[in-house]
């Protein structure tokens, strides 16, 4: 079988609350290794606050996937 592309993909959605009225999606999806960290930065300083990332996902053909949202 040919060898799988990683892919990633960013988008700003609503948000259920209206405190928060959006926030930063990013999906990094069919990737084979299971140790890997997804970082949101604002110019040099990486944004610590308000993030939402849920463990890396088993996809079941030893590629993973990982979600990871932040608050805006």
């Amino acid at each position: 079988s040919l060898p799988v592309s990683p892919s990633v993909s960013t988008s700003l959605v609503p948000w259920s609350s209206q405190a928060s009225p959006s926030c930063l999606f990013c999906s990094l999806m069919d990737f084979h290794l299971a140790q890997v960290q997804l970082r949101w930065f604002q110019g040099q300083q990486e944004l610590l606050g308000h993030v939402l990332a849920p463990n890396v996902v088993p996809n079941g053909d030893w590629t993973h996937q990982l979600l990871v949202l932040l608050e805006t």
